[in-house]
């Protein structure tokens, strides 16, 4: 069990590294876009496609990143009003409702790829697979952190994932 956290947790960073290039050369691109719009006046016709498209990746392999470190938007305020074994009961009960969606997620869009694998984007001319792979890969990691964060649920006493409780702890603390 410790292995397998151990490689999701690596994955993980690998995914992390991805994002921040990816969210790098997007901002690049944009500034770019913009020198090239404003300053010398000619436009670049692919940058705009290339960064919505940087900008999708940067969100599908995101999210996972922020489903494992339990910062995704939340309704805490049941989860906090009960106890301790409640708490963990109804956060296992949240993921495993959560990888139900992530695997029609993966599905659906593995189905949308048969769907645009005939079609080539405007501007840079891929084939449209590869910004539509961002779906099925996003639902796919989305689903491994779901399971991590399951079975640090059932193996840990009591994970603090609120950021009610982290602030009022914060609070305290002063």
């Amino acid at each position: 069990m410790k292995a397998t956290m151990k490689a999701i947790n690596g994955l993980n960073k690998f995914v992390g590294i991805v994002v921040g290039l990816m969210l790098g050369a997007m901002s690049i691109i944009i500034v770019v876009q913009v020198f090239c719009r404003f300053v010398i006046n000619f436009p670049l016709a692919w940058s705009e496609e290339a960064a919505r498209y940087l900008m999708v990746y940067t969100v599908f392999l995101g999210a996972p990143l922020a489903i494992r470190n339990h910062k995704m938007i939340a309704i805490e305020i049941i989860v906090e009003s009960v106890s301790p074994k409640v708490r963990k009961v109804l956060r296992i009960l949240i993921s495993l409702i959560s990888i139900v969606f992530f695997v029609i997620l993966l599905f659906k869009g593995v189905d949308m790829l048969d769907v645009v694998s005939r079609q080539s984007s405007a501007s840079l001319g891929i084939n449209m697979d590869i910004p539509y792979m961002a779906i099925p890969l996003g639902a796919l990691l989305m689903i491994i952190n779901s399971a991590a964060n399951i079975i640090d649920f059932l193996t840990k006493d009591d994970i603090d994932t609120s950021e009610v409780s982290e602030a009022l702890k914060a609070g305290e603390q002063s």
